[in-house]
C-alpha cells in the first residue's frame, strides 16, 4: 500500500512539473510575442520619429526643443546653420555654447520666466547676425508630460528682417505720400482761395462792366445825335433811337443786316474830287467830314460825320449830325455873295461907262 501511495505521489509531483513546463512554455511564447510586438512598435516609432524629424528638420522655420535643464534636445537644419553647426552637434549642448556670454545668460533667463509660467509666448527678438541686426519672431511652447508637469521647451522662429524693411519702406513711402498729398492739397487750397478770389473780382468787374453797360447805354440813346457801332466787314451792329429817326428805318432792318455802304452808296459826297456815288472809303480815319445821304423816303440829307474807333476791338463808332438846313443856310449864303459879286462888278462896269 505505501508502494502505491509513493507511486501516486511522483506520478502527481512529474504532473505538475510537466503542467509547471507547459505554463512556462507558454510565458515563454508570450514573452517572444511580446518582444516581437514591442519591436514592431518601437520600429513604427522610431519611423514615425524619423518621419517628423524629416519634417521638422527641413522647415523653413528654425526649431530646437531644449528640456527643463535648458539643455539642447534638438535643433533643425535651419537651426544648427546659425551656428555653423550640423544638427547632430546640437543635442547636450546649451546656449553658452553658440553664444557669446551675456547673450547666453540673457536667452537662459528667460527660458527660465517662460517655465516659471508655463504659458506659450510669441515675440520678436533683435540677434546681431553677420554684422547686420537682424529681427526675428520667436514663439516658445511648454513640452510636458502625462501628468502635465513641464519637462522641456519647443522654440520656433522665422526671420521678419526683409518682411520688417519692407514694411518700413512702405510705411517711409506712405508718409512720403502723406507730406506730397499734404503739400498738394495746400496747393489746391491756394489755388481755390485764387480761384474765388478771381472769381469775386470777376463778379466785380462783371458788376461794373454791366453798369458801365448801362451808362454806355444811357449815353449812346441820349447823345442827342445818330450813332452807329460797325464792325470791320462795315455791316451796322448796332444804332439808337436818333438812328432810326434819321434814316427811317427800324432797328431790326439795320441791326446786323445792313451795311454802311448801303446808305452813303449812290450818295452825294461834298465836292472834294470824288465822283459821285462812290463810297465813303476813309469813313474809318479819326476825324469829321461831311457827306449827302439819303434817307427810306430818298430824302437828301447833308451829315456830319465824327469816326472814332473802340478801343481793343475792329469796332468804329460814328456820329451823324444832321447839317441840312445849315449846308443849305451856306448854300444860300454863297449864292447871294455870288450875286452880290456879280451886281458889285456890273455896278463898277456901270460907272466907268459913265466916266468915260
Amino acid at each position: 500500500m505505501e508502494e502505491e501511495k509513493n507511486g501516486a505521489d511522483k506520478s502527481m509531483t512529474i504532473d505538475k512539473f510537466i503542467t509547471g513546463l507547459i505554463g512556462y512554455q507558454e510565458q515563454i511564447k508570450q514573452l517572444k510575442a511580446s518582444e516581437v510586438h514591442y519591436k514592431e512598435l518601437a520600429a513604427a516609432l522610431q519611423q514615425t520619429l524619423n518621419k517628423y524629424q524629416t519634417i521638422v528638420a527641413h522647415l523653413p522655420q528654425k526649431v530646437f526643443l531644449k528640456d527643463k535643464n535648458l539643455f539642447y534636445l534638438f535643433g533643425n537644419e535651419n537651426y544648427a546653420r546659425l551656428f555653423g553647426v550640423a544638427p547632430q552637434e546640437i543635442p547636450g549642448k546649451t546656449d553658452h555654447d553658440f553664444f557669446p556670454s551675456e547673450v547666453a545668460e540673457q536667452r537662459l533667463n528667460d527660458d527660465r520666466m517662460f517655465l516659471g509660467k508655463g504659458q506659450p509666448e510669441e515675440k520678436e527678438e533683435r540677434v546681431l547676425r553677420d554684422g547686420k541686426e537682424r529681427v526675428e519672431r520667436v514663439v516658445k511652447y511648454p513640452l510636458k508630460d502625462e501628468s502635465g508637469e513641464i519637462v522641456g521647451i519647443m522654440g520656433i522662429s522665422w526671420d521678419l528682417t526683409e518682411k520688417k524693411e519692407k514694411e518700413e519702406a512702405l510705411e517711409k513711402r506712405v508718409a512720403e505720400l502723406a507730406d506730397l498729398l499734404e503739400a498738394r492739397n495746400a496747393e489746391w487750397k491756394e489755388i481755390q482761395e485764387k480761384f474765388q478770389w478771381e472769381q469775386a473780382e470777376r463778379r466785380g468787374l462783371e458788376e461794373k462792366l454791366r453798369s458801365l453797360e448801362g451808362s454806355y447805354g444811357i449815353l449812346f440813346e441820349n447823345t442827342g445825335t445818330a450813332i452807329a457801332v460797325i464792325e470791320d466787314n462795315r455791316v451796322i451792329s448796332r444804332i439808337n433811337t436818333e438812328f432810326e429817326n434819321f434814316f427811317g428805318y427800324p432797328r431790326a432792318e439795320v441791326e446786323g443786316a445792313k451795311n454802311w455802304n448801303e446808305f452813303i452808296h449812290n450818295g452825294y459826297p461834298e465836292n472834294r474830287g470824288e465822283p459821285p456815288g462812290s463810297a465813303d472809303v476813309n469813313f474809318l480815319d479819326p476825324g469829321m467830314r461831311e457827306l449827302k445821304v439819303m434817307d427810306k423816303h430818298n430824302k437828301k440829307k447833308t451829315v456830319s460825320i465824327t469816326a472814332a474807333r473802340i478801343p481793343d476791338t475792329n469796332k468804329v463808332l460814328v456820329s451823324l449830325k444832321d447839317v441840312t438846313k445849315y449846308t443849305q443856310a451856306r448854300e444860300e449864303l454863297n449864292r447871294v455873295m455870288k450875286q452880290f459879286m456879280e451886281l458889285m462888278v456890273e455896278m463898277e462896269k456901270g460907272v466907268k461907262d459913265l466916266d468915260g
